[in-house]
């Protein structure tokens, strides 16, 4: 028994020991990384106890860190209490205050634009409680959404079980200016008559920030087997006009069928406005959805509802 408690130690020093080693080492880095910025470059500081603050850094040295306020002055904060020092976007630097950066700038309503996810980042979206959404960002340039509706588990089983999935690439091409592509792709669960599922390939551009936007796609879409023959396209954009409200609008120019048998066509449009509530990591959207056909029955529009909370 002397033996085995003697291997147990000896198993303790040789194995975890390091371990401890490398963790402490760990922490010391991580200390290094929260104290370290340039001078007069503004950050937001975030304290043990769970408050922010936020300031132009003025100085750092062994122990404290000092920055100025726009609304408190010169702030003397010791590095011991600091939890966190991120650095703050320049569209996000306000005069009167600090804005938190857009919960949600890679997706309007339906379709998205081209800046991409951060790595490993994703979101849940919810829209009219019946359709649940997710969306996660493998790497800075790739990312995944899918989604499915649940009125068909209402339907005592009876239901089709639609689902989509959405991959997406997209990248950062100069200031303000990205590009990207993705493939939608929706079926369902329950065979249906007549339905093999739909698909769209799209492209798009976007200029603009994270907070102030413009987007223009063109997408084909799929079905039975081939390609449309005329393109889908879409005109979206975004404007943040405050630290929590963003206005949104995706508009689409959508090809329609005049006499089969001629296979004629002719476009008609369908437009949407509407206001985005922004949280830190949450968003909630408030949209119409209109044309002269729709508006002939219900004068403002369909109306949007959906929520985004980011992980």
């Amino acid at each position: 028994m002397k033996n085995k408690i003697i291997d147990y130690q000896g198993f303790i020093i040789t194995f975890l020991a390091p371990i401890f080693l490398i963790l402490l080492v760990t922490q010391n880095i991580s200390a290094q990384q929260i104290i370290s910025g340039e001078i007069n470059k503004t950050y937001q500081l975030t304290l043990n106890d769970g408050s922010v603050i936020s300031g132009r850094l003025l100085l750092i040295t062994e122990k404290e860190v000092i920055i100025s306020s726009a609304t408190i002055g010169e702030i003397r904060l010791q590095k011991e209490n600091i939890k966190s020092m991120t650095p703050v976007l320049e569209i996000n630097h306000k005069t009167a205050e600090i804005w938190f950066d857009n919960p949600n700038p890679s997706k309007y309503l339906l379709g998205n634009s081209a800046i991409p996810m951060e790595k490993h980042t994703g979101y849940y979206q919810n829209t009219w409680i019946f359709v649940n959404s997710f969306s996660y960002a493998f790497t800075g340039n790739i990312s995944l959404a899918g989604g499915f509706e649940i009125i068909s588990a209402m339907a005592a089983g009876e239901g089709p079980f639609a689902f989509y999935i959405n991959p997406k690439v997209s990248f950062k091409l100069a200031d303000n200016f990205y590009a990207g592509g993705n493939i939608l792709y929706a079926n369902t669960l329950r065979t249906l008559e007549d339905f093999g599922g739909l698909a769209t390939l799209n492209a798009f551009a976007t200029y603009g920030n994270k907070n102030n936007n413009l987007t223009g796609a063109v997408g084909f879409g799929w079905a039975d087997g081939e390609f449309s023959s005329k393109p889908l396209l879409t005109i979206s954009g975004m404007v943040r006009a405050s630290k929590r409200i963003a206005f949104v609008t995706e508009n689409w120019i959508v090809p329609g069928i005049n006499d089969t048998s001629a296979d004629t066509y002719s476009y008609y449009g369908i437009f949407s406005y509407g206001i985005r509530f922004l949280g830190e990591k949450t968003s909630i959207d408030l949209a119409f959805i209109n044309n002269p056909d729709i508006a002939s029955e219900i004068i403002i529009g369909i109306p949007w509802l959906d929520f985004v909370i980011n992980f």
